[in-house]
């Protein structure tokens, strides 16, 4: 596409982005639910020409920033205090999620479990954008916040590792080729945790080099623009890095992300470098965001999306039967969560309070990342057509029904607003989040706008 075509589309998505940012603002709708209905409409209507959401341009220019602004604007003593729920939802929840989605689309819609496990993969990092900023106008707890978003960022490195692990098995199996630990006699699931381990923990093992480094280099630097120009390498650097060298880029960017954030900002930057970064970042993702979510609801046109070979019929029952697997999997998890003991909730062990499992269950939200896995598979892969229809209605069904249900929910729980008046005391003060001003998020980057 020509360059001038380019930077066409780039000026009118955004005046089309500040546009409906202004209306979403005084219908007290989240902006980025505002841009999915405003894109669907505009896409029904062929009022923009037939555009296609590149994967490329989601995997390795949205993402990357959207990831490290996440893990760089995430407290680490306030993460530390609820390590325990995030851990158990972006951890071992995680991959019972997974595996209870991969049998029930298995055994009750009759995918090979290759393709089961892979769409339960695509379908299980959650996008917490819409809710936190309903967070942040309704002001509610802030430990709430820090678990939906601690989880999203971890579950997205651990779905993403998984994600390519499980198509990687899937081209081999179809490809008839056997891999080295296949052909070494080892079982498919010792494979498939083999891959995890090297991806997964080299991309730990990168993003702490990598990070360490950096922050080396912040101590000897003491020039904004130089410093803004570190954290850019860092977001897009390790990222490529990581992709060239096989590990996950996801995990590489947030553990990089997490270190620079509350190790070298305090070691390496002063206060006006630190103000400078917060701003920057949180332009940046608040651009990305309205872009992508308005080329997500151009994308997610039902007319679009490629049919069935049963029809019409049979894409509507596919798509229900996605949406109920994942919210009766979402539902397992949290019930889990509750029941499992030991969990800490402002520095106290205790149950969840049930507002705070109903928000939890009901904030699993499926955005940019699920709708870019599914179309970055092959276009040989046999079950893609049935993948991409089932990625493309849950996002589409989280977004809109989920999305904009939660104001009402959030109103309807007034225990959310007046459980932060009743934290534990005894909690230090340093494991507050800062304040406003010293981390600005990118909602608040939109009310500046």
């Amino acid at each position: 596409m020509p360059i001038p075509l380019v930077e066409s589309y780039l000026i009118l998505f955004l005046l089309i982005a500040l546009a409906t940012i202004l209306v979403t603002r005084r219908v007290a709708v989240p902006y980025t639910l505002g841009l999915v209905i405003v894109g669907l409409l505009l896409s029904a209507l062929h009022l923009l020409p037939p555009l296609q959401l590149d994967p490329e341009l989601v995997l390795f220019v949205f993402l990357p920033a959207l990831l490290f602004e996440g893990a760089w604007s995430l407290n680490w003593q306030l993460l530390k205090s609820e390590w325990r729920s995030i851990f158990f939802l972006a951890g071992p929840g995680l991959l019972l999620s997974l595996c209870l989605i991969a049998a029930l689309l298995h055994w009750l819609e009759g995918l090979d479990w290759g393709a089961a496990f892979l769409l339960a993969a695509i379908l299980s990092p959650t996008d917490p954008v819409a809710v936190l900023s309903l967070f942040r106008q309704l002001q509610l707890d802030e430990r709430l916040s820090v678990i939906i978003e601690g989880e999203s960022l971890f579950n997205d490195g651990m779905a993403g590792a998984l994600y390519q692990v499980f198509l990687a098995v899937t081209l081999l199996a179809s490809s008839g080729k056997p891999s080295l630990p296949a052909a070494a006699g080892l079982p498919l699931p010792l494979m498939d945790l083999l891959l995890f381990l090297l991806e997964g923990g080299g991309a730990i093992i990168l993003g702490l080099v990598g990070g360490w480094l950096l922050c080396q280099l912040l101590r000897h630097i003491d020039d904004a623009l130089s410093e803004i120009s570190l954290t850019i390498l860092a977001a897009y650097g390790l990222y490529l890095l990581a992709d060239r060298l096989h590990l996950s880029a996801i995990i590489t960017v947030i553990v990089a992300g997490l270190l620079l954030g509350n190790y070298g900002r305090r070691i390496g930057m002063s206060v006006a470098t630190r103000t400078a970064v917060d701003t920057f970042w949180s332009v940046v993702a608040f651009i990305a965001n309205a872009l992508l979510f308005l080329l997500i609801g151009v994308q997610l046109n039902p007319l679009a999306l490629p049919p069935l070979p049963g029809g019409t019929l049979a894409s509507l029952l596919s798509a229900a039967f996605a949406i109920g697997v994942v919210l009766l999997a979402r539902l397992l998890l949290v019930l889990l969560l509750a029941a499992r003991s030991g969990l800490t909730i402002a520095g106290r062990k205790g149950m969840l309070p049930f507002a705070w499992q109903l928000v939890i269950f009901w904030g699993g939200l499926r955005g940019a990342l699920s709708l870019a896995l599914a179309l970055a598979l092959p276009l040989t892969l046999p079950q893609r057509p049935l993948i991409l229809a089932s990625t493309g209605a849950v996002v589409l069904f989280t977004l809109l029904v989920q999305g904009l249900s939660m104001r009402w929910l959030l109103l309807g729980l007034p225990s959310l607003r007046d459980h932060q008046a009743h934290t534990d005391p005894d909690v230090d003060a340093e494991q507050r989040p800062p304040a406003a001003p010293d981390r600005p998020g990118t909602e608040q980057a939109a009310e500046d706008l």
